[in-house]
């Protein structure tokens, strides 16, 4: 083998070393793409997760105080009453038009409804939030006014009862 040939082999191999670097390099930039990708589905997953289950604790401590309101009596409702409609339609004004929410509301009075701030909560019983929420102590409505929607634009509020009562 003479020189010449052997200087031409070397330089194609140094040339399918630097294709092989290359392709690994863009392999591996898919596959970073795709990671982070799924982290931050895995982060608005875990954060719509965290005020579901916020919600649904806030209207669990609302009906355990209903009940000890009913069967003991001597148990006082926290947070600040509402006195009109218009009032509660004020604080969820980005889920007022939500139709099962309208519905019960408009089944409802709204003397039933009271504002509930972090402290009113702690006095509840919930000290995991910094949200504010609505809350019927009697149907066991629970709505999230601070965040009022989830991301994917869920509305934020649970219930337990019909509203026929």
């Amino acid at each position: 083998m003479n020189l010449k040939n052997k200087k031409s082999i070397e330089k194609n191999q140094k040339g399918v070393t630097m294709i092989a670097l290359i392709i690994t390099i863009i392999v591996l930039l898919i596959i970073a793409s795709i990671s982070i990708g799924s982290a931050l589905n895995s982060h608005e997953t875990a954060a719509k997760n965290k005020l579901l289950t916020e919600v649904g604790m806030v209207q669990h401590a609302a009906l355990e105080r209903y009940t000890k309101q009913v069967t003991i009596g001597n148990e006082d409702f926290p947070g600040e009453e509402y006195t009109s409609k218009s009032e509660i339609e004020a604080d969820i004004d980005k889920i007022k038009n939500d139709s099962k929410l309208s519905e019960i509301l408009n089944n409802t009075t709204p003397e039933d409804y009271y504002f509930l701030d972090k402290n009113a909560l702690k006095n509840l019983g919930v000290t995991v939030t910094e949200d504010s929420y609505i809350i019927n102590y009697k149907l066991g409505i629970a709505i999230n006014a601070t965040v009022q929607v989830t991301e994917d634009g869920q509305p934020l509020y649970v219930y337990s009862k019909d509203s026929d009562d």
